[in-house]
């Protein structure tokens, strides 16, 4: 598992870094870069036997050279591979190989959690039905009355000993979720499992005595999560792999390390990783999952089920690699769920969905490390691209169903640089070379037809020298920041998508990271960025309350400027919290201070009128004492509820009124947030929390 997508992932990371700098002082008249021509287009293997050819294909491509990079890792020294040895895979394999290249009846009595598309909702870290709170706090999960406030109070308190994820409140019931890779054993040279990731089902029918009634354990790391109606979809990227293969460590004599005999030590463990892939099966190679029902608290046996089947998995024309995403819906309508699945062959992915619909999103960053077989590359720097695929949901039931696959020009900034209406994908992306040469954005309009997304319209061009910032779509309209000094915000009229225009542009200091939509049918937008000065050196954070009533002329309507500081909320909506019944925001703030005051931490919460922005004030969170000290507790969410605001930290949960913000309850949370020690036998112990 030496060549994963994580390290990939994490050196692709490093050149954008690279590129985000350069491009920032780069000419605009930069020459154009290219594009490879390569299609994202998906299809079914023909048969089983197809499909397992095609997988042991990518298996021998990746063994072939996996120990060498290991060692350039690892020693930074030039090695020749065993490039001599002989290749003895079954005829079949071979010549694949040279062939292929929110529910409640009270509507407006509490908050929801921030979500991307109304009817998706988005799992995280807190959610409330109005009368109790449900809190994942590290590997614990909490639950809290809530009201009346002055009797809020932990009344549950569960440590699932792993790392929770995200939660989802399904009516009576509340899914969490967790990644128990972290709790694997590590040796030095070995890597630390298989990733999985696992869906607890809780019964809270009685908050104060939650059932666990179901336990799923899922192959992959997680990528994200949403939930429509009863179903929660999970997708997951699992790693199809050798399951135990060896390395060059394991034939490596004590001791030496010279070049000569890791090279030797290579060659024979990639002949045998070849000889176990050669033996391997179809159904040795697609995962499964398990299930493990409760009653009363009690475990069944488990259950192994696949979690995909064979003709469910969709593989590339052109492309390589054996990262698989698993689009796995979890239906609870029934006593029993009821899991689906369908899985393409694809690079770890941004995930947009709507009711309807939805999209995987991938850089084609493992076809600049490592060319697409049998299509030709140029020899010159490649533009980054996007490749994309769209699964339909029926809203929320039955199987997600692959459609069709496209490609993009450029790559995201996040997913709200997607957005459907009407059965089309509008997207974003910015445009240009790996260091920051020819630097652009665009905007286009897709459609599924015969299984491909077509490009139906485009805008190109924009805002050259500059790359997005944020983006938010809104049915027939589109918005866009871009940023070098100024702060240009683009609107779009999208109503004809063959034909989308910019509507107007306002360029303002500094540049949004997140847009939310506010307002009678959505005529505002409230944004929260980075303030700058005239000469695009960041000075701070700030809030921007927008008018685009008119799409041609954009106003700016008030701004707030926060200071030198940092918010969760700058790049995680979820801690963005805009109550419209109360006409007020709440942001997590943590202040660095000046020489004259201190710093401090707590909740920001902001008046948000159809004039402008002005401050309300800030419920300070608590002191925590530690072996380090004292501190101020780190703010992550808060939830509103009637006229309350509660305050969520790490250790501590404060409950003020809204109006005067007056603290009326101070609730002390256990810690959850453990550490994992390695022992000098590779172990790992998780200490007490």
């Amino acid at each position: 598992m030496y060549r994963s997508h994580g390290r990939v992932y994490l050196f692709t990371l490093c050149i954008l870094f690279a590129f985000t700098i350069i491009s920032a002082c780069s000419n605009t008249s930069s020459p154009p870069v290219n594009q490879p021509s390569v299609s994202a287009k998906l299809v079914k293997p023909a048969s089983n036997t197809e499909l397992e050819q095609w997988l042991k294909a990518q298996l021998v491509k990746s063994y072939q050279v996996r120990d060498v990079r290991y060692y350039y890792a690892t020693m930074g020294s030039r090695v020749t591979t065993g490039a001599n040895v002989e290749l003895t895979l079954g005829a079949a394999a071979a010549n694949s190989a040279s062939t292929q290249a929110s529910g409640s009846s009270v509507a407006d009595s509490y908050s929801r959690t921030n979500v991307q598309e109304n009817g998706v909702d988005e799992g995280d870290l807190v959610k409330t039905d109005g009368n109790y709170i449900y809190l994942a706090r590290g590997s614990r999960f909490l639950v809290l009355k809530a009201q009346p406030v002055m009797e809020t109070a932990i009344v549950s308190d569960i440590d699932l000993t792993e790392q929770i994820n995200e939660l989802h409140l399904v009516g009576s019931h509340v899914s969490i979720i967790t990644a128990p890779y972290n709790a694997v054993g590590l040796t030095i040279g070995v890597m630390p499992g298989v990733a999985t990731t696992r869906l607890y089902n809780y019964d809270i029918s009685t908050p104060t005595a939650p059932v666990l009634s179901s336990r799923f354990d899922f192959p992959g790391s997680l990528q994200g999560s949403r939930r429509i109606n009863d179903t929660i979809y999970l997708i997951t990227n699992h790693q199809i792999d050798l399951p135990s293969p060896v390395s060059a460590w394991n034939y490596l004599p004590s001791g030496n390390y010279s070049i000569d005999a890791y090279s030797q030590a290579s060659a024979t463990a990639t002949a045998e990783n070849l000889r176990r892939i050669d033996a391997l099966t179809l159904e040795d190679m697609l995962p499964s999952y398990s299930r493990t029902n409760y009653s009363e608290g009690v475990a069944g046996v488990a259950s192994i089920t696949p979690v995909v089947a064979s003709g469910d998995i969709y593989i590339p024309v052109n492309g390589n690699g054996t990262d698989l995403s698993l689009v796995i819906a979890v239906d609870s309508a029934a006593a029993t769920p009821v899991v689906t699945c369908s899985g393409v062959i694809s690079s770890w992915c941004q995930i947009y969905m709507s009711p309807e619909s939805l999209y995987l999103a991938s850089s084609n960053s493992w076809a600049w490390v490592e060319p697409v077989q049998g299509v030709s590359q140029i020899s010159s720097n490649p533009e980054p691209w996007t490749a994309l695929h769209k699964f339909a949901l029926a809203n929320g039931v039955g199987k997600p169903l692959y459609k069709g696959s496209g490609t993009v020009a450029g790559w995201l900034n996040n997913q709200f640089s997607m957005g459907e209406y009407n059965g089309n994908l509008r997207i974003g992306t910015t445009r240009g070379g790996w260091w920051g040469e020819g630097i652009s954005n665009r905007l286009a309009i897709l459609a599924e037809q015969d299984g491909i997304l077509v490009e139906k319209g485009r805008i190109e061009g924009l805002a050259p020298g500059e790359k997005i910032y944020s983006m938010r779509f809104d049915r027939d309209r589109g918005y866009m920041v871009t940023f070098r000094q100024t702060d240009p915000l683009f609107t779009f009229d999208l109503s004809d998508p063959q034909n989308p225009r910019k509507g107007g542009e306002l360029k303002v200091n500094g540049f949004a990271t997140y847009i939310h939509l506010v307002g009678q049918n959505n005529n505002r937008l409230l944004t929260v960025g980075r303030s700058a000065d005239s000469n695009g050196r960041v000075t701070g954070n700030k809030l921007q309350l927008f008018d685009v009533t008119s799409l041609t002329n954009p106003t700016l309507l008030g701004e707030f400027e926060m200071g030198s500081g940092w918010s969760s909320a700058l790049y995680d909506y979820h801690a963005f919290l805009y109550y419209e019944p109360l006409g007020i925001l709440a942001i997590p703030y943590y202040s660095y201070g000046s020489a004259s005051e201190p710093y401090s931490s707590g909740l920001s919460v902001f008046d948000v009128a159809a004039s402008g922005l002005s401050q309300r004030g800030v419920i300070q969170s608590q002191a925590v004492i530690s072996g380090y000290g004292s501190y101020f507790d780190t703010v992550d969410r808060a939830v509103i509820i009637g006229t309350d605001i509660y305050v969520i930290a790490h250790r501590s949960l404060t409950v003020a009124s809204a109006d005067l913000l007056a603290i009326k309850k101070v609730v002390g949370l256990p810690e959850g947030y453990g550490y994992y020690a390695i022992t000098g036998q590779g172990g790992v112990v998780m200490p007490a929390l």
